[in-house]
């Protein structure tokens, strides 16, 4: 059970992984049709009306009250997609899916583990030891061998 409970979040946060490929791809295509900021604007649109629908189908209207004690930093994480899809979307345009992709999870990884040292965000604190930033490094190493024409 234990296996599971570690297993499942890493499967959904790889497929979230393979997701977030596409999507840049994807982003990047409609980009080069209708420019980087309608391309936003139509994808965070489609994105609501998703949202929307689902959380009005499995949890109902919200109520505001749930959210009076919420720290002002907790909703930036729309500010920061609105940056995320259009980076993304522009840096695969610019330098292709692997170059892209690569330079984001080294810049994901390098931050997770900044905030685990830190324990921010209400985060668990996991020290960054030596063991951390080797990774960090052989994830440099096999993103250079990766980007190799």
């Amino acid at each position: 059970m234990k296996s599971i409970k570690l297993f499942l979040p890493l499967i959904i946060a790889a497929a979230s992984g393979l997701a977030m490929t596409f999507q840049g791809a994807i982003n990047s295509s409609l980009t080069k049709r209708v420019g980087l900021a309608p391309m936003s604007l139509v994808v965070h649109f489609i994105g609501f009306a998703l949202s929307l629908a689902i959380v009005l189908a499995i949890t109902g209207i919200p109520r505001v009250a749930d959210f009076k004690d919420t720290p002002w930093w907790a909703f930036s994480g729309g500010i920061l997609n609105v940056a995320i899809i259009g980076g993304v979307a522009w840096a695969i345009a610019q330098v292709g899916a692997t170059s892209g992709i690569s330079a984001i999870l080294i810049g994901q990884l390098t931050t997770a583990v900044v905030l685990d040292h830190l324990g921010i965000f209400t985060l668990e604190r996991i020290p960054a030891g030596w063991l951390r930033i080797l990774g960090i490094i052989i994830m440099l190493a096999g993103a250079r061998m990766a980007i190799q024409k």
